[in-house]
């Protein structure tokens, strides 16, 4: 029987507090409004990443598996350069989507010394399908998470939303997904355009599915 957490909020405040639990410094979530200049431009920099919570999981399931599978019959898989994780525990997708944001910059934050730095340093030992089991396993960020998940308002009783996160990595815009067998490349971007970029792919998933109602945080640093 797989292992079931509370949901994740999309809400800085809920972010936030599950960062401060585990130990990771030097970075902070906040709410993205649009992905037009000027509303990028209110959002602090450096821009980490872009974690998105979108609707109707099983209906944007059914517009991205055509386009997994395509890539997967193309011979790609979890790229080196990428800290990789399938999820293997119900309604965690919250906190796959924010750990694969931390991974990725771990060179522009501060993962501090604790639960997380701890896990992340095991991690990155095993292989892609054994991390999920080393993240059940490990009970101090178990209970972070649910501390942190009653910090939300929304009712988490039944859960048809799931998040996902676009990283720049190496000037490739990658989308990645626990819930898919691996990150998937976007195209080119930079820093400076990261949101904007991913953004762009944001707007063509909810053109394909028919719902505005996403929201979007964005991973940046600070000092």
């Amino acid at each position: 029987m797989r292992t079931t957490w509370l949901p994740l909020e999309s809400n800085p405040e809920v972010f936030n507090d599950f960062m401060t639990r585990i130990g990771v410094k030097k970075a902070t979530c906040v709410d993205v409004y649009g992905f037009d200049d000027e509303s990028i431009s209110f959002i602090p920099k450096p821009h980490l990443a872009l974690i998105l919570c979108y609707p109707d999981y099983e209906k944007v399931q059914d517009i991205m598996k055509p386009i997994y599978d395509k890539l997967f019959s193309d011979g790609n898989t979890v790229p080196d350069k990428i800290f990789f994780m399938e999820q293997k525990i119900d309604n965690a997708c919250g906190t796959f989507a924010l750990f694969h944001s931390i991974a990725q910059n771990t060179d522009k934050l501060d993962i501090g010394q604790g639960s997380f730095a701890k896990w992340f340093e095991d991690a990155k030992k095993v292989g892609v399908d054994e991390r999920s089991d080393l993240l059940e396993k490990c009970k101090d960020i178990a209970e972070a998470h649910e501390a942190s998940a009653a910090v939300g308002d929304t009712d988490t009783e039944v859960v048809k939303h799931h998040f996902i996160t676009y990283c720049n990595v190496d000037g490739i815009l990658y989308e990645i997904d626990s819930d898919q067998p691996f990150p998937r490349a976007c195209g080119k971007t930079t820093e400076e355009n990261l949101l904007k970029d991913a953004g762009a792919i944001v707007k063509q998933l909810m053109d394909k599915l028919g719902n505005v109602s996403f929201s979007c945080l964005a991973l940046v640093g600070n000092s």
